[in-house]
């Protein structure tokens, strides 16, 4: 199968971010979407997925459990289920979750 970037939808994710749904879905395997942030998206633990995050451009920072870790374009970070995440910056990045992202899955912290 094949998924269209341009065909994706574009959704809001907070005040900072918007994310277009590559191949998102509950109960799928995986998930895989696009964001653009400008800004800082907030603090989060996932209790079931473990996040992947692919910089495609821009730079960031990304706390992972209380580590500070600076990003730019063509980092990969990968985010384990229980880890305290944030990101911060103005950056297009790639997000993939195993298993696919599940809201009720996500604690604000």
């Amino acid at each position: 199968m094949i998924f269209k970037y341009k065909e994706a939808q574009e959704r809001d994710v907070g005040d900072n971010m918007k994310i277009k749904d590559l191949y998102a879905g509950k109960n799928m395997p995986i998930d895989f979407v696009i964001s653009k942030l400008n800004g800082f998206h907030g603090t989060f633990i996932n209790t079931k997925s473990i996040k992947y995050y692919f910089i495609i451009d821009g730079k960031a920072k990304v706390i992972i459990n209380d580590e500070l870790y600076e990003v730019e374009k063509g980092d990969f970070v990968l985010i384990p289920i229980n880890a305290k995440h944030s990101i911060e910056g103005e950056v297009e990045f790639a997000i993939m979750c195993m298993p696919s992202f599940d809201i009720n899955d996500e604690q604000i912290v």
